[in-house]
């Protein structure tokens, strides 16, 4: 299947050509552990889980990585000020750094978990490579890239790499970072990074490491760098991440990579767009209110239906979230799993028609494989859906491949709802439900709601149909 990607750098979808035939390695920035992660971060994580899903699907061998940050991430994301975000995190809680990072990566694990999201070939963390990131920076002093900023910290010298900007179009000027912070006028250019920052001397780091250059802790953007390069060689194929670190993380990533590994570092750069509210501003949590998985949970809504939301529409496009386009995303989902319910229960199934299977196959692997075209993917399936003339068992093994490759979990979360409406009703809560129905029938609304929050409370659920009360047991 021929596959094409939008690449960042160039502007323009590209035909995918791997450094080596029949494998791919991606690097996708994961997150930084100092809170939970928002419903926006995610979108770029199901675009990470996505593209190794096609690529899988595809027949290639491929190992990404998926770093998780828990250092050096500093509260301004465009300038190299601020409080380390773990430390500020740690005072927030009253808790050691390392038992803030431990927290809040067990939570991502879940949401992933949640999400249905591949497990990654690595997931290194900051602090494992430290050693490595130490060497970089060294590597860069050695080649005059750098300058030391007394008191502050070892500084890339961006006027010293002139493809700077690259990544998004831009000239330096352009890039300008600092733009939302007073600008440190020790700097030679706006654009400069800390690749190294030498700790306070009124008061002790929690986390900090001897180097060549004092005590400190390294920047933000060379661990990306240390941890890609030591997992992935000199050269990889793919780099993925929000859009919003296209403009200043990873340009920083690409300059300090290319002067040692030489050009291009990375080939592909593939980034998701903003998930954003309804008043068009991206989520993020420097207003310190987001929505995080856990409270679509708590509101009911299952992970699927948030991941089905994502793939409606386009990882190039901003998405609108509401509750009323989380609503329908849901309803469109259980009506999906309805139907493969169906399936599954078929009397008469058949068998495998191999040539009809190939055609669907094909063409929802295709959709997905031209620049993930999930959207059009998934009006394929209600398509296929509609088909009278695939049988059952042909359609099953379809979702059998649309499951691994979307990652909707069709077919498991079929079979949970079929087991749960087969459970055998007890005597007590069927004699509830019959009750029920003769209070609704004198119009007595006030038992009947008594009477369904004592089958609610006993862990079942009564449904009215145009064909009667059905009960169901609860999830």
């Amino acid at each position: 299947m021929n596959i094409r990607l939008f690449n960042t750098m160039s502007r323009k979808i590209e035909d995918f050509q791997p450094l080596v035939p029949g494998k791919v390695g991606f690097y996708s920035c994961g997150p930084t552990v100092y809170h939970y992660t928002h419903i926006g971060n995610l979108r770029s994580f199901v675009l990470a889980d996505l593209l190794k899903r096609m690529f899988i699907e595809n027949g290639y061998e491929v190992f990404n990585v998926m770093n998780i940050t828990d250092v050096g991430h500093l509260t301004s994301d465009d300038d190299d000020s601020g409080e380390d975000k773990m430390e500020k995190g740690a005072a927030r809680e009253n808790k050691s750094v390392w038992d803030v990072a431990k927290f809040y990566t067990n939570e991502f694990l879940r949401d992933s978990a949640d999400l249905n999201l591949l497990e990654p070939s690595a997931r290194p963390r900051a602090t494992e490579y430290i050693q490595e990131q130490i060497n970089l920076v060294q590597q860069l002093v050695d080649l005059g890239y750098t300058y030391e900023i007394p008191g502050d910290g070892i500084y890339y010298d961006t006027s010293k790499f002139a493809a700077y900007g690259a990544l998004t179009g831009g000239a330096v000027a352009g890039n300008r970072a600092g733009a939302r912070v007073e600008f440190n006028e020790a700097k030679r250019n706006p654009t400069d990074f800390a690749l190294w920052k030498f700790s306070p001397t009124d008061k002790k780091r929690q986390m900090e490491w001897d180097s060549p250059w004092g005590v400190g802790f390294p920047g933000w953007h060379i661990e990306c760098s240390a941890m890609s390069m030591a997992l992935l060689g000199a050269h990889f194929d793919i780099h993925t991440g929000g859009v919003d670190l296209s403009r200043v993380h990873h340009a920083n990533e690409i300059a300090q990579s290319e002067p040692i590994t030489g050009a291009p570092w990375v080939r592909y750069w593939v980034h998701s767009e903003f998930l954003v509210d309804k008043s068009g501003e991206k989520m993020s949590k420097s207003s310190g209110e987001f929505l995080t998985l856990s409270v679509l949970k708590k509101r009911g809504y299952n992970p699927m239906a948030y991941r089905y939301m994502l793939l409606m529409g386009h990882y190039q496009s901003q998405l609108a979230f509401s509750w009323d386009g989380l609503d329908a995303a849901a309803n469109g989902y259980k009506n999906m799993v309805r139907r493969v319910i169906e399936i599954l229960n078929a009397t008469d199934a058949g068998t495998l028609n191999r040539e009809q299977f190939d055609i669907w196959h094909d063409k929802i692997l295709g959709l997905v494989s031209d620049n993930l075209k999930t959207a059009e993917a998934i009006v394929a399936v209600h398509e296929l859906l509609k088909d009278q003339s695939v049988n059952p068992a042909t359609k099953k093994a379809l979702f059998e491949f649309i499951d691994r490759l979307l990652g909707l979990r069709f077919i498991e979360e079929a079979e949970h709802v079929n087991n749960l409406e087969k459970a055998v009703v007890p005597a007590e809560i069927q004699a509830l439900a019959d009750a029920r129905t003769a209070a609704k029938a004198e119009r007595d609304w006030a038992k009947a709601d008594e009477l369904r929050a004592r089958i609610d409370a006993a862990g079942w659920s009564v449904i009215d149909t145009r064909d009667g009360a059905k009960i169901v047991k609860k999830a």
